[in-house]
């Protein structure tokens, strides 16, 4: 696994992709409710282990994202105060 940099921009990318699967469940769900379907068989165990992962995956990234803003925080303070 290689470590990979993200910027806003790329973050924002990644994001917008996650929404527009959302969005496609969205659709299905309501194609679904439209036309009387009262459910529909999906092979989701893969879909679901994904799921978790990503979300473990976010809350690590969160937390180190938290870490390099509180970096830099304390960087600006001591620069300002060696003014």
């Amino acid at each position: 696994m290689t470590l990979q940099r993200y910027d806003p921009q790329r973050l924002d990318q990644f994001a917008l992709r996650l929404v527009d699967l959302a969005a496609m469940l969205r659709e299905m769900a309501n194609s679904s409710r439209e036309h009387g379907l009262a459910d529909l068989p999906l092979h989701d165990k893969k879909a679901l282990e994904w799921c978790a992962k990503l979300e473990d995956w976010l809350h690590k990234a969160r937390a180190d994202l938290e870490v390099r803003i509180h970096q830099a925080r304390a960087r600006r303070r001591a620069l300002a105060a060696g003014q």
